[in-house]
């Protein structure tokens, strides 16, 4: 019998340590994350002196290095009186990932906008962070202070 019971506590120890034991949907999506380089999201930019939001923005964030980031934004304007709307790239951002989240942050950087910088638009007090859900950061592009919120495609 203790034979039989030993063998079963065995069993029952092996197929808890199994490690092709499926991971749940969130660990999953997790681990994912963890290893991915590169980011998707829709959201909203928020230009609070303005009183403007544009909705749909597409943000996506290239991690570079261990220590860098990329981070585009398509198809923006920071003010609704602003003619044509923008593709604008935020070059080598200071970011660190640990397990979960990137974070990012960056000052007096000069973005570019067709391969060319912008200095009109320096980012000043950048701010941010990606989880598995969200990519969000605070910033001001020349002064004009804004936030985006958005969700990971």
């Amino acid at each position: 019998m203790k034979k039989i019971f030993s063998l079963m506590a065995m069993a029952v120890l092996l197929a808890a340590c199994n490690p092709d034991t499926p991971a749940s949907p969130e660990e999953q999506k997790q681990a994912e994350f963890d290893e991915a380089t590169e980011f998707t999201a829709y959201g909203l930019i928020t230009v609070p002196s303005q009183s403007f939001t544009l909705d749909s923005v597409r943000v996506e964030a290239k991690l570079k290095s261990d220590t860098a980031i990329d981070i585009s934004l398509f198809g923006v304007t920071f003010s609704p009186r602003m003619p044509v709307k923008i593709d604008m790239v935020i070059p080598g951002a200071d970011c660190i990932r640990t397990k979960g989240v990137v974070t990012f942050t960056g000052e007096d950087i000069e973005p570019t906008m067709g391969g060319n910088p912008v200095s009109r638009y320096v980012v000043t007090g950048l701010h941010g962070a990606i989880t598995p859900d969200s990519l969000t950061f605070t910033t001001a592009f020349g002064g004009i202070t804004c936030t985006y919120q958005g969700g990971l495609e």
